[in-house]
């Protein structure tokens, strides 16, 4: 039987693993602009729920949810996307590593664009690691041997560049026709998994056009939905080469499956995001003596976005 403190290490590698992007892939149909207004700012909540299933341990639950402002600001060719007034994580909290890295990415402060949406970076680095760590302050020498890769400025910036994907870069690019599939496959860099690259496919398609909310009948909204996932073989291989650098005594891993759904609605007009849902699915297994080991875990990180227009002074609520 794996020994409680391999599996917690295992567990904390697999955390970097959630810091692959959802959805950066590229189609080429255009036919929503980025435009996103100068002057713009949201009270934004956020719910992560989850699950963590062992076949040895049980199951464990976690509910948790937080709060921030988001605000849009034009400075020169760049948008400059700040979280201000960041509550951090209140409820029922997963287990040490569990929740994967969508925990962590609205401790990043800043996030700067272009303005046609293109992602440039990120600012506030060193404030992120500090949340991070802060967070994290009460789990074991082995998570915080992971935190050293996770809050690597190049870590930091994958969670934001997968942040940003799922808010805006995708969908400007998708025709809006419900019986349009599209078929997506890129290639991505993993320096959270010791560098390298890994194949992620998956499709896209529009939902449908809605009313934006209660009362808000004069302003259209759009719903997407998207599903990917990374190449099992590749992704075990890394997953398995950074195991064995770390500990060469932890069990081989005989299959590590991740999937992603998306489903965001977004203002046609201004394309800020109203609602977002991410649901990320791991299931892992271990090849131990006598015995079949591992875990799955699912986990659902929602936002509700309730903006204020500038230029209108007039809210925009899901």
């Amino acid at each position: 039987m794996i020994s409680y403190i391999s599996r917690n290490r295992i567990v904390a590698f697999l955390t970097l693993v959630a810091l692959l992007p959802v959805l950066s892939l590229p189609v080429h149909a255009e036919t929503l602009k980025f435009a996103w207004p100068d002057g713009a700012t949201a009270k934004v909540t956020t719910r992560s729920q989850g699950r963590r299933a062992n076949k040895t341990d049980g199951a464990r639950n976690w509910d948790m949810t937080a709060e921030f402002t988001m605000r849009v600001q034009k400075n020169g060719d760049r948008i400059v996307i700040s979280r201000e007034g960041y509550t951090g994580w209140k409820g029922t909290f997963p287990p040490s590593m569990a929740g994967g890295a969508d925990r962590f990415v609205d401790m990043i402060p800043t996030t700067i664009v272009s303005t046609d949406g293109t992602f440039i970076g990120i600012e506030g680095q060193e404030i992120a690691r500090k949340r991070i760590n802060q967070a994290l302050a009460q789990s074991g020498p082995l998570v915080q041997t992971a935190l050293q890769s996770i809050t690597s400025d190049a870590s930091l910036t994958v969670i934001a560049t997968d942040n940003w994907s799922t808010l805006m870069s995708l969908w400007q690019e998708v025709e809006l026709d419900p019986a349009a599939f599209y078929e997506l496959q890129t290639v991505t860099p993993v320096p959270q998994l010791g560098g390298g690259e890994l194949e992620i496919t998956g499709t896209v398609r529009f939902v449908k056009e809605t009313p934006c909310g209660p009362g808000q009948d004069e302003r259209r909204c759009v719903a997407f939905h998207g599903e990917t996932a990374p190449n099992k073989k590749q992704m075990n291989e890394l997953l398995q080469s950074v195991l064995k650098k770390a500990d060469p005594s932890l069990p081989k891993i005989t299959l590590f499956d991740q999937r992603f759904k998306v489903d965001i609605v977004l203002d046609k007009q201004t394309m800020l995001p109203q609602q977002l849902t991410i649901t990320r699915v791991h299931n892992l297994e271990l090849d131990t003596p006598g015995a079949n080991q591992g875990f799955t875990e699912e986990i659902t990180k929602s936002y509700t976005f309730a903006w204020v227009l500038k230029q209108e002074d007039k809210k925009v609520s899901p």
